[in-house]
């Protein structure tokens, strides 16, 4: 896949408009645009906000690797038949980073405690 389909891919996957990721990334909306139909490629530094933004690696915009397409797809299947698993998503979704941080964190700290 090239870095536009990537970017829109990733985009839409964060549920982002191209307005609302150009306001987040400090650049017009037509230059993502750009980006996503026009082959046109960002410099290092917007390119390192976008994936910022998008919280996704430089990697996966610029060369998506299919095997990274069928782990999420597993994954998601994994989470979607285990409505426990699912409810933990879907209740994480609604944290800010840092307080899946301390989260995670706290349950690190419990499962070394258990040994």
């Amino acid at each position: 896949m090239s870095f536009g389909e990537n970017l829109k891919k990733m985009r839409k996957k964060r549920g982002l408009t191209q307005k609302e990721l150009a306001e987040l990334v400090g650049i017009k909306r037509s230059t993502v645009a750009g980006y996503e139909s026009k082959n046109q490629e960002p410099s290092y530094e917007i390119l390192k906000k976008i994936s910022d933004t998008l919280q996704c690696s430089i990697d996966t915009l610029l060369d998506f690797n299919e095997k990274n397409a069928v782990k999420e797809k597993s994954l998601l299947k994994e989470i979607t038949d285990n409505k426990e698993l699912e409810q933990l998503v879907d209740y994480l979704k609604e944290m800010d980073s840092k307080d899946i941080s301390f989260y995670r964190k706290l349950i690190e700290f419990i499962e070394a405690e258990k040994n």
